[in-house]
C-alpha cells in the first residue's frame, strides 16, 4: 500500500499549553517511526512549530473557518484524516464536526474523543434543546457535541472508557462501535548519568537536601483541587515540618486564558498565606520535559487532587507512575470514602481535604506503602507505550483504507480495485 499519508487535525497545536496538542505531538512522532507520513493540520498561527511537520489549514474553527479547512485538507492528498477532538482544542466550536461532509469523496475520517459528555444545557430552553438532540442521536443523525463527526467516523476512538459509555448511551439504537485506546505517559524519563537527582533538584529549588517534596504536575486549573492540596500540606506539616509542596506547570492554557490564569495563581498564593505555608509552596511555571522528569525523580510523593477524580487519560498521572513516584489521586465522586490502594495509586475521595491530608501522611510515613505504590504504579504505566499506540493506529489506518478500497471497487465497472497510491495521485489531479 505504500506509506499511509495521515492528517492529524488538532485545532490549536500548542503542546506547551494544551494536553490534546501534546498528545497529538507524541502520536505524530511515533506514527512516523511506525512508517506513516504524518501532517499535523491546525490553525495557521501554529504552522511554524519547530521540529514538526505542521500545516495551517484555517485561521479559526467557526463554520466559515471549517469550510476553509475542509478545502485545504482536500488539497493535501491525505489518505486518512484523523480528528483529535476536544472542545478546548477547537476554541469550543462544534463546527469541526462538519468535516466529514467537506472532504473529497472516499477520504476516510476518524475521530478520537479526548473530552466528551461535557456539554451541559440549563434552564427550560436548555432542556428542550437537550431533548431535541437526544431525538437526533437516537436516529443517528447528529451528535450534540460533534455534529456529524461521531456518527460518520470510519473509526471512533476514546482515551477514557467513560467517554465510550456516553457514546453508547446516546446512540444505543445505532450501535456505534467505540474503541478505547489508553494514552501513555507524557513525560519521558530523563537520563541520570550517575547524578544525585534528589539533592540536585532540591538545591536548584533553594532547599536543603533532606526536605520532603510533594509534587503536583500539570496545568494549574480551578477544577484540580489545588487550594485543598495547599491546605492538606499545611495540615501534614504539623507532623512533618520539613514537607514542601511544588506546583509544577504553567497556569495559562487554552481553557484558562491569561487574565484568569493570573487570578488563579494569586488565589493559590493567598491560600498558602492563609494556611501559613507561603514560603513552603513553590510555583515553577512551565518546565521542559527533562526538568519535569528530574522533579518526578526527586519527589517523595506525587498528588493529583482533581475535583471530579483523576482518570487514566491523565498523562501527568501516568508520568508520575512511570517515574516510580508513590502517587495519590482522587477517585470519582462516590466511589470510596477513605484512602484506598487501587492499581498502584492511593485513591482518595474528591473535595475532601482531611482524606487528602491522611493520604499524604500515610505515604510519607509508611515506607512499605510508598514502595508498594511505586512498584505497582510503574507496572500499570508500562501497559501502553507510545510505540504500542502508534502501531495500533497504523494498523487501523491500513484496515480502514482496505475497507474504503473494497467499497470503491464495488462501485466501479467490473469491480476494478484502486490502490492507495493511485487514489492519492488522482486527488492531485493526475
Amino acid at each position: 500500500m505504500g506509506r499511509v499519508r495521515v492528517g492529524l487535525v488538532c485545532g490549536h497545536f500548542d503542546p506547551a499549553r494544551d494536553g490534546v496538542a501534546d498528545y497529538t505531538r507524541h502520536l505524530a512522532e511515533h506514527l512516523r517511526s511506525a512508517g506513516c507520513e504524518v501532517l499535523i493540520c491546525t490553525a495557521h498561527r501554529y504552522a511554524r512549530t519547530p521540529g514538526a511537520e505542521v500545516v495551517g489549514v484555517t485561521d479559526r474553527w467557526d463554520v466559515p473557518g471549517v469550510l476553509r479547512a475542509g478545502h485545504a485538507l482536500g488539497q493535501l492528498a491525505l489518505d486518512v484524516v484523523h480528528v483529535q477532538f476536544a472542545p478546548s482544542a477547537f476554541g469550543f466550536s462544534r463546527a469541526v464536526g462538519l468535516l466529514p461532509l467537506l472532504l473529497p469523496a472516499g477520504t476516510p475520517v476518524l475521530a478520537t474523543l479526548h473530552e466528551y459528555g461535557v456539554r451541559v444545557t440549563e434552564g427550560v430552553g436548555g432542556r428542550l434543546r437537550s431533548a431535541l438532540w437526544s431525538t437526533m442521536e437516537r436516529r443517528g443523525c447528529a451528535d450534540r457535541e460533534t455534529l456529524v463527526l461521531t456518527v460518520k467516523a470510519a473509526r471512533l476512538l476514546v482515551t477514557a472508557p467513560e467517554h465510550a459509555d456516553v457514546v453508547k448511551a446516546r446512540f444505543a439504537h445505532r450501535g456505534l462501535e467505540v474503541t478505547h485506546v489508553p494514552i501513555a505517559p507524557n513525560i519521558p524519563l530523563a537520563r541520570v548519568d550517575g547524578e544525585d537527582i534528589p539533592s540536585a533538584v532540591r538545591a536548584s529549588l533553594g532547599l536543603p537536601p533532606d526536605v520532603l517534596l510533594a509534587l503536583f504536575f500539570g496545568f494549574l486549573h480551578p477544577v484540580k483541587g489545588l487550594e485543598r492540596l495547599v491546605e492538606a500540606v499545611a495540615t501534614v506539616r504539623r507532623v512533618l515540618p520539613d514537607l514542601r509542596l511544588v506546583l509544577a506547570g504553567g497556569a495559562e492554557s487554552h481553557s484558562v486564558p491569561e487574565g484568569d490564569a493570573a487570578a488563579m495563581r494569586r488565589g493559590l498564593e493567598d491560600a498558602a498565606r492563609r494556611h501559613g505555608v507561603e514560603h513552603r509552596v513553590i510555583f515553577t511555571g512551565y518546565l521542559r520535559e527533562d526538568d519535569v522528569s528530574r522533579l518526578f525523580r526527586a519527589a517523595d510523593v506525587a498528588v493529583f487532587p482533581f475535583d471530579a477524580g483523576v482518570t487514566a487519560k491523565s498523562g501527568s498521572l501516568l508520568a508520575a507512575l512511570a517515574h516510580g513516584v508513590p502517587t495519590i489521586a482522587t477517585a470519582r465522586p462516590g466511589e470510596l470514602d477513605r484512602p484506598t490502594e487501587v492499581e498502584g495509586v492511593l485513591r482518595v475521595p474528591p473535595r475532601n481535604t482531611a482524606a487528602l491530608a491522611d493520604a499524604l501522611r500515610l505515604v510519607l510515613c509508611d515506607r512499605a506503602l510508598a514502595t508498594r505504590l511505586a512498584a505497582a504504579g510503574k507496572s500499570c504505566a508500562a501497559r501502553w507505550t507510545w510505540s504500542d499506540i502508534a502501531e495500533f493506529h497504523a494498523l487501523m489506518y491500513a484496515e480502514v483504507l482496505r475497507e474504503a478500497e473494497s467499497e470503491e471497487s464495488q462501485r466501479l465497472p467490473g469491480g476494478i480495485a484502486t490502490g492507495t497510491r493511485i487514489r492519492r495521485d488522482r486527488r492531485r489531479g493526475r
